[in-house]
This record gives structure tokens, sequence and C-alpha cells, in this order.
């Protein structure tokens, strides 16, 4: 494979290549940019995390999940979901997707079954919302965060679980208020941070890129452009 845009990440399925038994499995990534070398991407090699995922023939599809909170109110908020179920096997499947939500200790306070019937080499996307009572909104100065989890159930049997991190938060731009965050006028600081950490280099360092966002807060920063990134 390859991926000639190298501001993007992407994967791979490995499944057709794999040895099964006493073979031995090779894993080699080799890197040339050269030809697609240019002022935007000079080819900084490996520079970001890379994971090698085992799942089984039936599992959430990479970046498979799809999470909004449409309606949000201090008594509960609407969380809306999308998921992507893919099948690699030859065989359709039936089983049965949780989607469960977990606050910021871990505590389950929403959650929700779904029948599935995927085909074989095929996929099906499950839409469904979840209430969560009395929920903590994100926001700037309060980035709370809860996780959807998302399983895969063969009878009662867990074989793939998928966790996706978000926040519950009202987002409206309004032409006469402007920038409204949870109901307030914001006013919208924002700047583009280049990909690199300067001296440095390109590989991501994340004390690094932490320490960045705390000095651009501290400057009064509350948004950041990463498009570029």
């Amino acid at each position: 494979g390859g991926r000639p845009y190298g501001y993007i990440g992407f994967a791979f399925d490995l499944t057709p290549h794999l040895h099964f038994g006493a073979q031995e499995n090779v894993l080699a990534v080799r890197l040339t940019p050269e030809d697609r070398g240019s002022r935007w991407y000079a080819g900084a090699g490996i520079y970001r995390n890379v994971w090698l995922d085992i799942t089984g023939p039936v599992h959430v599809g990479l970046w498979g999940t799809y999470v909004t909170t449409p309606d949000v109110t201090d008594e509960k908020s609407t969380v809306a979901v999308k998921t992507e179920v893919r099948n690699s096997g030859q065989a359709a499947a039936k089983m049965t997707l949780r989607t469960s939500v977990l606050d910021g200790a871990g505590k389950q306070v929403a959650t929700a079954s779904n029948p599935l019937a995927v085909p074989a080499m095929g996929d099906q996307t499950v839409s469904g919302s979840l209430n969560v009572p009395r929920p903590q909104r994100w926001d700037i100065d309060h980035p709370y965060l809860y996780t959807l989890v998302s399983e895969v159930l063969d009878g009662s049997r867990v074989v793939d679980r998928y966790t996706t991190p978000f926040g519950i938060r009202s987002v409206v731009f309004d032409r006469q208020k402007g920038f409204l965050l949870n109901g307030r006028h914001v006013k919208i600081q924002g700047v583009c941070d280049h990909a690199d950490l300067g001296a440095l280099g390109s590989a991501v360092n994340r004390r690094a890129t932490e320490r960045q966002l705390q000095i651009l807060k501290g400057a009064g920063v509350n948004a950041i452009r990463t498009s570029h990134n």
C-alpha cells in the first residue's frame, strides 16, 4: 500500500498477507517519499504513532463511530451515534451492538443495544441515541470528556470493543450574537500552529505538544487551526 499525502492518518488491512501456524510473519515498512517531495511535504518519515490492531472478523470499522450532541440541557443530553460494523468473514453474521456512555470516572451513565445482521465481506451502519442525565458540559476551562464504548457481542461474548472520547456541549453560530458555546458568547481567539516542534524536529513528542498548547492558552488563545497538521 501507499499514501501520497503525509499529513493524514491511514491504515492497511494485512489479513490477506498473514501466515498462520509455524511460518513467521515479517512486517517491513519502507518510506519512499522522494517522488512526492515538495515544499509542502518534505518526507519526514514516521513522525506519529503506529499501531498493529488485531480484531475478530466482525468488528467496529476503523474510525467507525460518529458522535454528536444535538440537544443539551442541564437536565439531560442527547448523544447521537452512528456506528459502522464490518464483517471480513465469508459468512453473514447476526450479533448485537451494545453502546454505552461512561463518565469521567468510568461509571456507566447510559446504554443501549441494537441487533446486527452484517453481510459477508460487508458492513452495517447502526444509528441510535442515548440520554445522559445531568451532563457535565465540555468547556474551555472545563474540558470534561465522556467515553463512548461500542461492543460487538456474539451471544454474551464480547468479540470487539471500540472506545471514542467525546465532550457534551452546545455550539451555535448566530449572525446577531456571534459564536455561542453552551449558550454564552465567546470571542474566538485563534492561531495556526505548524506541525513541527521547532528544534525538536517533526517526531511528535506528547509533552512538547502539550507544553505548546499551555503556552498558547496562557497568551489568550482558545482555538487552534489543525488543518495543516
